[in-house]
C-alpha cells in the first residue's frame, strides 16, 4: 500500500441542534475491480455535506469511485439544515439523495420519518462497528474530541485525561472548550471524575457546576480552526478539539500534542431522504461506502478511522495509532449516545444556554 496525498485540517464537525428537536491516495479505483451494474440509473446523486477536508476524503474514497463503479456522478450541495429537509418532504419536492450530516441528527430526522430505512441486504451490517449501524442511517467515520494541550505550557508534564484539564492547582493556566452544550457537558463530567460508562444520561447540575469550578480560567471556542489556533498561538494552555485538527500542526512542528484518553468519540452520519426518486442508488451508495478498502483510503486521507473495523487490516501499522477506531484506541474513549441527544438536547442546550449568560 503507497502512502496517501497530504490531507488538509479544515475539517470542523458540525455545530448541531440548534432547532429540529433542540434540534496518499491508496491505489487506483480501478485497481478494486468493480462491476458495472447493468441497470437503470439518473445521471448524478447529489449528495449535501458540510464540504472541507471530509468532501475532499470522499472523493477519494468514495465518490469517485462510485462514479467509476456504476457510471453515476456525484454532486455535493451544501447542506442547509433538517428545516429545508422537512420543507422539501412536505412539499414533495425533494432534490437530495443521500445526506451526510452530523450523527447527532441523524436520529432527530429519523424519529420525524425524514429518512428511508437502510437497504442492509446490501452490505453485511455485522461487519460494521454496532454503534454504527442503524436503521435508518450509518456512521461515515470515527472521529474523537480530544483534550490537547500546548507543549511549551506542559512539555515536562503533560495532561493524561480531562481530569487534568480541571486541575487548576497542578496546572495553571487558560482553558478552552466548545461553546456548545454538545460535546461540552461530557466533557466536564469526565473532568469532573464521572467514569466514561456513567455520562448518560448527563446529570445537567453536575457538569454546569463542574464548569463553575473552571469559569475563572475558561475561553470558548467556536469553530474547528478557532479550536486548534488558540493551542497552537498558546492563547489557551489545555483544551478541546477534534483529533483531525491538532494531528496535522502537531506534524508540522507546531508546539501541540494530544490524547486518545477519554476521547469522545463522533462521526457523520450517511442517511436517504425520504422521497427521493434515486432511492435504489443512494443505496447502493451507502453500501459501496462500506468496502473495507474503501474505509482504509478515506482513513488514509484523513485521520479519522473506519466503521468496518476489517478496514484496519488495509492500513499501513504506522498510521493506526493516528486513528480513533483502531484496537489500541478504541478502547479509550466513549462514543456519544446520539440517541440521548436527539431526545433531551433542547433541554440541555437550554441549561447550558442560560448557565452562559448567568
Amino acid at each position: 500500500m503507497t502512502t496517501t496525498k497530504r490531507f488538509k485540517s479544515s475539517h470542523s464537525r458540525r455545530s448541531v441542534l440548534k432547532g429540529a428537536g433542540a434540534i496518499a491516495t491508496i491505489g487506483a479505483a480501478s485497481s478494486f475491480g468493480f462491476p458495472a451494474i447493468a441497470q437503470s440509473k439518473p445521471e448524478q446523486l447529489v449528495i449535501a455535506s458540510g464540504g472541507g477536508a471530509l468532501d475532499e476524503a470522499y472523493k477519494v474514497a468514495y465518490f469517485d469511485t462510485f462514479t467509476e463503479k456504476t457510471g453515476i456522478k456525484i454532486i455535493t450541495a451544501p447542506y442547509a439544515g433538517l428545516a429545508k429537509i422537512k420543507s422539501m418532504i412536505e412539499a414533495d419536492n425533494v432534490d437530495l439523495d443521500v445526506l451526510n450530516i452530523d450523527a447527532a441528527e441523524a436520529p432527530v430526522a429519523g424519529n420525524n420519518g425524514w429518512l428511508e430505512p437502510i437497504d442492509w441486504s446490501l452490505s453485511d451490517r455485522a461487519s460494521v462497528i454496532p454503534q454504527a449501524a442503524k436503521d435508518d442511517h450509518v456512521y461515515a467515520e470515527v472521529a474523537a474530541k480530544v483534550m490537547a494541550w500546548n507543549t511549551d505550557a506542559y512539555g515536562d508534564n503533560p495532561p493524561e485525561n480531562w481530569t487534568s484539564m480541571w486541575d487548576v492547582k497542578g496546572r495553571p493556566g487558560i482553558r478552552s472548550l466548545w461553546k456548545q452544550a454538545f460535546q461540552t457537558m461530557e466533557v466536564a463530567l469526565m473532568g469532573d471524575g464521572v467514569a466514561k460508562d456513567a455520562i448518560y444520561p448527563i446529570d445537567v447540575d453536575r457538569a454546569l457546576a463542574a464548569l463553575d469550578k473552571i469559569r475563572d480560567d475558561l475561553i470558548w471556542w467556536e469553530s474547528g480552526g478557532q479550536s486548534a489556533q488558540y493551542l497552537i498561538d498558546g492563547e489557551s494552555d489545555i483544551g478541546s478539539t477534534w483529533n483531525g485538527r491538532v494531528y496535522q500542526p502537531q506534524v508540522d512542528g507546531a508546539p501541540v500534542n494530544y490524547t486518545f484518553n477519554d476521547a469522545l468519540f463522533v462521526s457523520g452520519s450517511w442517511c436517504i431522504v425520504k422521497g427521493t426518486p434515486n432511492s435504489k442508488w443512494s443505496q447502493e451508495f451507502i453500501a459501496h461506502t462500506l468496502d473495507p478498502e474503501l474505509q482504509a483510503v478515506y482513513s488514509m486521507n484523513i485521520p479519522y478511522g473506519p466503521v468496518v473495523p476489517a478496514a484496519l487490516q488495509y492500513i499501513p501499522a504506522e498510521r493506526l495509532p493516528l486513528l480513533p477506531s483502531s484496537e489500541e484506541n478504541i478502547g479509550k474513549g466513549v462514543w456519544s449516545d446520539f440517541d440521548f441527544w436527539a431526545e433531551h438536547g433542547e433541554e440541555v442546550i437550554n441549561r447550558f444556554n442560560e448557565w452562559l449568560l448567568s
